[in-house]
């Protein structure tokens, strides 16, 4: 009896102790990416939501004012002075009643109040993004003394283009059907002129802000054409605030660096990096409104592919393998980021004509 409560009264051995540390560092080590997974498909869900709810104030708007709203809204005396984007007119349709009273539509929107501008509207985020909400940006702080930006995340689609295009007197440009997209500046797509089917076309899609998402300047760029912030060290992120709806330009680039936008087109593959700024050439865009207004037969505005020299953001996300994209119908659906590039430029235009399947 003794010698049996002797042995009942033993601990474990040292090697015993370790046998059972490896067990439970393997058990962890199997349930980690389980975890792991379960929570990205919690934050992917979110995001869906909030493209979900974009689709629901498009829809809302359209029905309201007869086509979706213009990716920025220019008055008619100047081409060059945006005085709101997409995501600011739609602000009523988020329920956005009081922030909205705020905005005023008769001033730029670098003009609108500090609060404004540095309000985050959760929905504009997407959660798998690590980006601050709201961010500082000292660089266009040194442009227009506004420091701190809600994020906006999600890109409103251009098309199978990044040239930005107006006429004078604030009106839209002429882009080939095969390449117009719903949104541009001047422009916004009406449900008839989306004649490839509403449940065929993009709307918008993930513009991740992370840290991660470095930007370059120029169509086709690559790290090669990474260049530091202006007057810093660091790589040019791809964060942006909701409320701009104007494309960084010569004018500012030496104070601001290469930048992303609340634009996204589909010229440049799914996640691809680095990011491709968003950038408009006056000089170009100048150059199209005179030709609109002498009447040019057949003219268009180009795109970089065709010798444009403006650009666009491609589209990215932290969600693994590809971005959500909301359709024109009001859905959202997953698309990977090896998609055939010849099937995906065809979900992104309006009135190409394309029959294609994902």
């Amino acid at each position: 009896m003794m010698d049996a409560r002797s042995r009942l009264a033993r601990g474990f051995t040292l090697v015993e102790l370790l046998v059972v540390i490896a067990i439970i560092g393997v058990l962890v080590a199997l349930l980690l990416p389980a975890v792991q997974a379960a929570r990205e498909a919690s934050r992917r869900a979110q995001c869906v939501n909030n493209l979900k709810q974009y689709g629901l104030a498009l829809q809302n708007y359209a029905s309201v004012k007869g086509a979706f709203p213009k990716g920025s809204l220019l008055k008619p005396s100047s081409l060059n002075d945006v005085y709101a984007n997409a995501n600011a007119v739609l602000l009523p349709y988020f329920e956005q009643a009081a922030l909205n009273s705020l905005y005023n539509q008769n001033l730029q929107w670098e003009d609108q109040t500090v609060e404004t501008i540095a309000t985050p509207i959760a929905m504009f985020k997407c959660p798998s993004s690590s980006a601050l909400n709201p961010y500082d940006d000292p660089q266009l702080f040194a442009a227009i003394e506004r420091l701190s930006f809600g994020v906006g995340e999600y890109g409103f689609c251009m098309g199978y283009t990044d040239a930005f295009c107006a006429r004078n007197g604030g009106k839209e440009g002429d882009i080939p059907a095969s390449q117009n997209g719903m949104f541009n500046t001047s422009w916004g797509a009406s449900m008839k002129q989306i004649t490839d089917g509403l449940s065929n076309t993009i709307a918008m899609g993930d513009c991740s802000g992370d840290p991660r998402w470095k930007v370059c300047h120029g169509a086709k760029c690559g790290e090669q054409d990474l260049v530091p912030i202006p007057g810093g060290s660091e790589l040019p992120t791809a964060a942006m605030g909701w409320i701009i709806g104007e494309p960084n330009s010569r004018q500012f680039f030496e104070t601001l660096g290469a930048r992303s936008g609340s634009y996204g087109c589909t010229v440049e593959a799914i996640n691809k990096y680095p990011v491709t700024d968003t950038f408009i050439s006056f000089t170009q865009f100048g150059i199209d409104a005179n030709e609109f207004k002498k009447g040019t037969s057949g003219y268009y505005c180009k795109a970089s592919f065709e010798g444009g020299s403006h650009s666009a953001s491609n589209y990215r996300s932290d969600h693994p393998g590809g971005c959500n994209f909301l359709f024109a119908d009001g859905s959202v659906r997953f698309l990977v980021e090896g998609i055939d590039m010849t099937t995906y430029r065809a979900r992104s235009t309006i009135a190409g004509e394309e029959v294609v399947s994902d």
